[in-house]
């Protein structure tokens, strides 16, 4: 075997092995949510039994049929849709303004500002609940999706996400634009925008899957449950009900992850873009 023939061999097992390590791993971390897609068509004495059972014996939709049978399953899912539409809508206005500004705008405190906003990201969330809800009460938008929604339509890290992007465009386009006549706002319109399709994109998949999955922000600030969002409404509905299994919770689930999943798999490009953009320049 020539040093040429042994060099590719070496690389080829280095190459299998490495596909082997990875696909053990996606397995590992794909099990529980294998697990609970197999529960779902399962009775619960089947789910429950030990050692676990990983075929549907018999195969039943009893638990979806519990799930639909919800009268207000169907609300939820229109408030979650809402709630999520409201929060991409305005983080796509509000931080692609904000980040064009801190990007390509010189105004005094510009760099100040904008490193006091990022610091914002060091805050847990739970400092600000009460000042939040407080700021909520006295609008008079408790218990009100519009008023929950509110809360998220400036994000500071997809404010970062655009200022990013819009540093990375090309100076040269801009300045002849200036040439030309186009001010800040017309440049902002029909440059940078129609340029930053891949970064509006990263954020409204970041926004949906963050408010999509939102627990405590519904949990705390909406208190009718025909205002509930999906995942506070399926715990409120395991909670008030008489079921005494799991496997419809495990089938309410799924369901609300389906939307997240097929978002995923269709936009996953914008993700890794968004990984991108937070890497360059800055």
């Amino acid at each position: 075997m020539t040093p040429k023939e042994k060099e590719k061999l070496v690389k080829t097992i280095w190459k299998v092995i490495t596909y082997v390590v990875l696909i053990t791993f996606a397995l590992v971390y794909l099990m529980p949510f294998i697990r609970s897609l197999v529960a779902s068509f399962m009775t619960w004495a089947q789910a429950s039994h030990y050692p676990p059972q990983w075929i549907p014996h018999p195969f039943t939709l009893e638990n979806y049929e519990k799930l639909f049978r919800l009268e207000l399953f169907p609300r939820w899912i229109r408030n979650t849709a809402l709630y999520a539409g409201l929060i991409i809508a305005g983080n796509i206005v509000f931080s692609s303004m904000a980040g064009y500004a801190f990007a390509r705008l010189e105004f005094p405190g510009r760099d100040a500002i904008f490193s006091a906003m990022l610091s914002l990201l060091m805050i847990p969330m739970f400092v600000t609940l009460v000042p939040n809800y407080i700021i909520i009460y006295k609008l008079g938008l408790i218990d009100n999706i519009f008023g929950l929604a509110l809360l998220g339509l400036v994000n500071v890290s997809s404010i970062f996400l655009m200022k990013q992007y819009f540093v990375s465009l090309s100076d040269e386009i801009f300045e002849a634009a200036r040439l030309d006549g186009c001010g800040p706002i017309k440049a902002f319109f029909y440059i940078a925008l129609p340029l930053a399709k891949p970064a509006l994109g990263a954020v409204a998949v970041y926004q949906f899957l963050g408010s999509w999955n939102a627990f405590i922000g519904p949990l705390i600030f909406l208190r009718s449950p025909e205002n509930f969002t999906l995942p506070v409404g399926l715990s409120f509905a395991f909670q008030r009900s008489m079921w005494t299994e799991y496997t419809p919770i495990i089938a309410g689930s799924l369901v609300a992850s389906a939307p997240t999943i097929i978002l995923f798999l269709v936009l996953n490009k914008y993700l890794i873009r968004g990984i991108v953009i937070t890497g360059g320049k800055g």
